[in-house]
């Protein structure tokens, strides 16, 4: 391993997001790195979730998606394994969740983040974690967005603006 890190958290890998209504043939591949960087590394891995309900900001935005106690808010099978799953009903992996603290207990500093979208709930998340003092590592292959251009930018920002060290999948494996 080249960089060292504490845990993994992984956002939205879920049924709606991979093969379901605003999933993307190219996430798959999201998930077969981000599998193969928790069954290889070892580290602690979270996975946190869109389990919405009736009312939530993102419903006015996005329209029903991710409903709480769905097939669409489930893990993907790939990912069934991993025993920490957090559901959130925002952007961010952090607002109102407890992963803060559950990252904290675990004495975890430098987190890698995953998942979908990297534009949309990986950002937030990243920032989310810098602005509560935690190093964010974001790996290229495991996360994705609709735009190769967009994610371009947007691993750009978060290296400018949070400090997230941007690698590719063979510099942590």
């Amino acid at each position: 391993m080249v960089v060292d890190f504490d845990a993994i958290v992984s956002i939205d890998l879920i049924n709606e997001f991979v093969t379901g209504r605003l999933g993307h043939p190219k996430f798959e591949e999201v998930v077969r790195y981000t599998k193969e960087l928790i069954e290889k590394s070892g580290k602690f891995a979270v996975l946190v979730q869109d389990s919405h309900r009736e009312g939530d900001p993102e419903m006015a935005v996005w329209g029903r998606h991710a409903m709480e106690g769905t097939h669409e808010s489930e893990t993907v099978p790939e990912l069934k394994g991993v025993k920490v799953v957090i559901k959130k009903r925002t952007y961010d992996a952090f607002y109102k969740t407890g992963l803060d603290e559950l990252l904290r207990k675990r004495g975890a500093k430098r987190l890698v983040f995953c998942g979908v979208v990297t534009d949309i709930c990986v950002v937030h998340s990243v920032a989310s974690a810098f602005f509560r003092g935690f190093t964010p590592i974001v790996v290229e292959e495991c996360t994705d967005t609709y735009s190769p251009d967009t994610k371009k930018k947007v691993l750009e920002y978060m290296s400018k603006n949070y400090g997230a060290k941007v690698i590719s999948f063979t510099e942590i494996i």
